[in-house]
């Protein structure tokens, strides 16, 4: 074994009904010029022919687990980490796509730092016909100690990520309770505690389709207000611009679920004991236009 490849990795990939797109984003793993890893591929109960694609790939790097029931992807990525070999574990979904030197590179960043904790890397989003570079340029500290950063909203895609198994078992692994952003969830606590290092390069193409892991509007809400029941102390010790972000995107989002009137209270709390600013208060007046008008002025400015 060349001493280049001497790290064992794990890759966590759980899989729900997506016999469409499972096997190239397995095939984007197994082409990797980094080679020394197994892939584990957890089928969450699906329903249709998503484990008979995944079966028929012969590598002897694939171990294949089941669930009895759909528990959703925290609970699957969560079985695959119980039941890593490796010290270092990366995670993939089933609807997307490693560049082929991206193990390689994460490798090679963690074996050349002393205090490496968690690797990640940038990516490409595809969504609605458009490509996002993401982290974008928006000043906020990439690496080293960032939970800060990540407190004002997550740029780190889970299938970027490769973690010392360490990490995760003092922390905690990924929230099962969470309905969506169960990725910046980890990251908010892993963050407080372990230094990030960054590779700027668009090593992942991350999609976003109805039904994707990464998508489903209606479950924002609940997983807004679970992020603030866990990590509320957080946003109060960062400072008020913390604060009044986080409850800007969570009253945002309220509104967008339909649910303008819960919305303006947020808006209002904001407003009336954190630090207050244009948009804060722009959004707060347009919820006294009802809910189709603030969608419309969203959709305005979102173009």
């Amino acid at each position: 074994m060349k001493q280049t490849e001497s790290l064992f990795i794990s890759i966590i990939m759980p899989v729900y009904n997506r016999q469409d797109t499972v096997e190239d984003a397995v095939q984007s793993i197994l082409k990797q010029t980094y080679s020394n890893f197994e892939l584990i591929i957890i089928d969450d109960c699906s329903i249709d022919h998503t484990l008979q694609v995944v079966q028929e790939i012969e590598d002897q790097r694939i171990r294949c687990l089941t669930h009895k029931q759909n528990l959703g992807a925290a609970a699957a990525r969560n079985t695959g980490i119980k039941e890593a070999k490796a010290e270092w574990i990366a995670f993939q979904d089933s609807d997307d796509n490693w560049a082929p030197d991206k193990l390689e590179k994460q490798v090679k960043a963690a074996m050349n730092s002393q205090s490496s904790s968690l690797i990640y890397t940038s990516f490409i989003r595809h969504k609605d016909g458009i490509e996002e570079y993401i982290p974008g340029e928006d000043g906020r500290q990439k690496q080293g100690y960032i939970h800060k950063e990540l407190l004002l909203g997550n740029f780190i895609s889970t299938q970027t990520v490769l973690v010392h198994r360490n990490c995760l078992e003092s922390e905690g692994f990924f929230a099962e309770d969470m309905p969506r952003f169960q990725d910046w969830e980890l990251w908010l606590r892993l963050s407080t505690k372990y230094p990030f290092i960054w590779i700027d390069e668009p090593l992942v193409d991350v999609f976003y389709t109805e039904g994707s892991i990464s998508s489903n509007q209606g479950k924002i809400v609940i997983a807004y207000e679970k992020i603030w029941e866990k990590h509320k102390q957080l946003f109060m010790d960062a400072g008020l611009e913390y604060v009044s972000s986080f409850l800007f995107s969570y009253g945002h989002n309220l509104c967008l679920a339909g649910k303008v009137k819960k919305g303006r209270t947020i808006f209002k709390q904001a407003i009336k004991k954190y630090k207050k600013s244009s948009k804060l208060l722009f959004a707060y007046m347009c919820t006294f236009l009802g809910n189709n008008f603030y969608k419309m002025v969203y959709s305005y400015y979102k173009r």
